[in-house]
């Protein structure tokens, strides 16, 4: 064999194991891009659940504070209703 034919495969083997490991690593970047758009999506849906679990736990405990005053108010005046009689 040449030298310039062993050159010329040297060369054409670089070549192609530069462009499949520019193949594989684009394949492998949007494979990483996916799952952090995955990711990104599910954390986003996380703080709106959580974000309507909040807005019901205040309205829930806003009720249960006004029923409580209720009660507060209806033990005082039976109370009273028994002291009084």
């Amino acid at each position: 064999m040449s030298n310039k034919k062993v050159i010329v495969g040297v060369a054409a083997g670089v070549a192609l194991l530069t462009a499949a490991g520019i193949l594989l690593y684009n394949r492998k970047k949007s494979k990483k891009d996916r799952f952090i758009d995955e990711a990104e999506h599910l954390a986003e849906n996380f703080k709106s659940k959580l974000n309507s679990l909040q807005r019901k736990a205040q309205k829930e405990f806003k009720n249960t504070a006004n029923t409580g005053e209720d009660l507060a108010n209806v033990a005082v005046e039976r109370v009273n209703q028994w002291l009084g009689k």
